[in-house]
């Protein structure tokens, strides 16, 4: 079964056909649905057909209940612990021409995820995969129960993966200290504007080469340019990850592109889906199920880029993140 523990949110859409004229109306859309990178990712796990299961905190509200049913709904075994003094977390998404979006997190219950709330022997005796949005890493509770998560599936050998989630939530805490919370992760997962947080680095190819001084396998998601991975191991996740590492941050990748080589594997680049996007709000989360469930399940990395970039598509052609 695939772990996810993290963000689970309301979204409330603002779909805007033009800019906001001062002082006034504007004519546009507004929708609430379910979303949370996390949750998000379960869903799409759930929707190809492989077993997930998620961990997050709700409040005690119409919002949570409905969160329930929806995940339920999905076919996601949902692990929801209940706060009785904050609400049900929520975001407003703003979604402009071109489906490029703003949002503005009221996160709520989310920041009070803890320990507690972690299903330690189901995540050790059903657990297969776990994933860890990066959301979950930014503020004091939530980043103590994801190390335990990561901890405890570190030591029966499931495989972890990270989303950092935010370049912005990097910045503020500082990449040093970012990196030593995703110690022992397997597979990272940033974007572009993630990884050049991380690196202070522009061309993808030396981001995946520096990031892959820390992280055994790396996929990259680039937009409209599609995805690049470098899978270091040579051998897949269920090959030989290793489960904890590290060679420093962002140790000698000077010598070129052929350090990836150097590595049992070299860079990888799948292009993308074309699509025309309307909204990428929730891309990366999809692209995460779908590079996940292709890996984990001995898929090579281009095929599990290949699959990430078709569930990305697929969600950014559509209004919402599911």
């Amino acid at each position: 079964m695939i772990f996810s523990i993290g963000d689970i949110m309301v979204d409330a859409y603002f779909r805007l056909p033009s800019l906001l004229t001062p002082r006034t109306d504007t004519v546009g859309r507004v929708d609430l649905v379910p979303g949370g990178s996390a949750a998000n990712f379960a869903v799409w796990v759930a929707r190809q057909g492989a077993p997930a299961a998620f961990i997050g905190r709700v409040g005690n509200d119409f919002l949570a209940e409905a969160l329930r049913a929806d995940l339920a709904a999905e076919g996601v075994r949902a692990y929801l612990a209940r706060d009785e003094e904050l609400g049900t977390g929520r975001v407003g998404v703003v979604v402009s021409e071109g489906g490029e979006r703003d949002m503005i997190c009221d996160r709520r219950a989310n920041t009070r995820l803890c320990m507690a709330d972690i299903p330690e022997d189901d995540l050790r005796e059903l657990g297969t995969w776990l994933h860890v949005s990066g959301y979950a890493l930014f503020e004091e509770e939530p980043r103590e129960a994801a190390r335990r998560a990561m901890d405890i599936a570190l030591e029966a050998g499931i495989p972890v993966s990270v989303d950092p989630a935010s370049y912005g939530f990097i910045r503020d805490i500082g990449v040093d200290r970012f990196l030593r919370l995703c110690r022992g992760a397997q597979v990272f997962l940033p974007n572009r504007d993630e990884a050049m947080a991380l690196t202070d680095m522009s061309d993808p190819d030396d981001m995946l080469l520096a990031l892959a001084d820390v992280f055994p396998v790396v996929a990259l998601k680039l937009g409209a340019d599609g995805s690049a991975g470098l899978d270091r191991t040579g051998l897949g996740c269920y090959g030989g990850c290793s489960t904890g590492h590290s060679r420093g941050r962002f140790g000698s990748h000077s010598a070129g592109r052929s350090v990836g080589r150097s590595y049992g594997g070299s860079i990888v680049h799948a292009s993308p889906v074309q699509v025309e996007a309307v909204d990428t709000n929730g891309a990366g989360d999809a692209f995460d199920a779908g590079f996940v469930v292709e890996y984990s399940s001995g898929g090579g990395l281009e095929a599990a880029l290949m699959r990430g970039n078709a569930m990305g598509a697929r969600v950014a052609a559509m209004h919402g993140a599911r």
